[in-house]
């Protein structure tokens, strides 16, 4: 089952909100992110968290069933949405609203990547790239001159890429600017990693290089 749960940081486009909202069977508002669902035509099944930034609008727009505060202040209202997709049998979940503002939460938020690991297939998604955690073996969807970045949280040992322009064999990556815009050359395209916490980026555009 595939959901859609959208935090409370800067909203993508309606446009991409709504096609994440449509491939989803549940979507989850973290906290104030039922703001961003409501602006964009989506009434969200659940939202999960301390439930403190959600106005009095959202509540008189959303069913009261729907509010479910989870009072853990070792935990952000995006993890306690995603437990809540986890836990109603989510083995994907796609993040949306999770980046701009400010830069310690962009990264924070990035962060449950990481800290899902193996129990579901997570996403988070905004208007340039679809952002992901490299688990073994992992496909680059995108036709040639899809942009691609690769950034090590740390060191991650044995990345190997195929049909990128600039591919890496068995090659070691720090926590460093090395990985940054790359470009699928042709289709099939892939990274693994054998050792480390390695996230994708994958762009929505296209721009080969010259």
């Amino acid at each position: 089952m595939r959901a859609l749960v959208i935090a409370n940081g800067e909203p993508p486009s309606t446009d991409l909100l709504r096609d994440l909202a449509a491939r989803a069977s549940l979507v989850v508002a973290a906290d104030g992110g039922a703001r961003h669902a409501l602006a964009a035509g989506i009434v969200p099944a659940a939202v999960v968290g301390d439930l403190d930034s959600v106005t009095p609008a959202d509540r008189a727009a959303i069913p009261p069933d729907r509010f479910h505060r989870v009072h853990n202040p070792d935990t952000t209202d995006l993890h306690k949405a995603i437990e809540f997709a986890l836990a109603r049998g989510a083995g994907r979940v796609d993040i949306a609203a999770a980046g701009g503002g400010r830069a310690d939460h962009a990264l924070a938020n990035l962060s449950v990547l990481r800290e899902f690991r193996g129990a579901a297939e997570l996403h988070v998604a905004d208007d340039r790239f679809d952002i992901r955690l490299v688990e073994g073996t992992v496909a680059i969807d995108g036709p040639p001159g899809t942009v691609v970045s690769l950034i090590a949280i740390g060191r991650c040992e044995g990345v190997t890429t195929v049909n990128l322009r600039w591919d890496l064999a068995n090659h070691t990556l720090d926590f460093s600017p090395y990985g940054v815009h790359n470009e699928v050359a042709r289709q099939p395209a892939a990274v693994s990693v054998t050792s480390g916490d390695l996230l994708l980026f994958t762009g929505r555009w296209v721009e080969p290089h010259v």
